[in-house]
């Protein structure tokens, strides 16, 4: 399946969250089978909307649809290594708490928790902006690599990571509430 197709979309890295969700919107009502279509269209495009929706899964449709050569598996830049490096420690202090939140058997013994709580929080949401901004830089190289510049690869594996430790703060974070 060509995803950019099935949406009607240029093939192309560059795609604001906005248009992709517009553009889903308005095909949605034409092949939705409430509007006269059928479930397999609506299904054709919902999973052409994930495959485009995050970075790390557009670049590696893109770089399949141009038959660029590479792994999805491999190496990693030492600057990723570096960034879990800093946050796997976090995750475990994370971790731990909410461990110790959950079987605090009072709610004295849970309010006892919460400036640790509060500190935990702050440490996850510095981590979320700083994931954020990884994501952002690799997101900008997209040109660069539409132009045949780069390693397409190595950038939708990292982007894959980030993408995957961005969802295990959010899952972090909710469990601190």
């Amino acid at each position: 399946m060509d995803a950019f197709r099935e949406l009607g979309l240029k093939r192309g890295l560059s795609l604001e969250s906005e248009d992709l969700r517009a553009v889903f919107r308005e095909k949605g009502k034409s092949v939705h089978p409430d509007g006269g279509g059928e479930s397999e269209g609506f299904s054709r495009i919902q999973q052409a909307m994930n495959l485009l929706s995050q970075p790390s899964s557009r670049l590696r449709h893109w770089l399949e649809l141009e038959g660029i050569e590479g792994d999805f598996r491999g190496a990693l830049s030492s600057s990723l290594v570096s960034i879990f490096s800093e946050i796997g420690p976090k995750f475990q202090a994370a971790d731990d708490l909410i461990r110790e939140r959950e079987a605090a058997a009072s709610q004295l013994a849970k309010a006892l928790l919460e400036g640790r709580v509060q500190a935990c929080r702050e440490d996850l949401e510095e981590i979320q902006e700083r994931l954020t901004e990884e994501i952002a830089g690799r997101v900008a190289s997209f040109a660069e690599i539409e132009r045949g510049e780069g390693d397409g690869w190595m950038v939708a594996r990292e982007l894959a990571f980030l993408e995957k430790w961005q969802a295990q703060v959010r899952e972090r974070f909710a469990g601190l509430w």
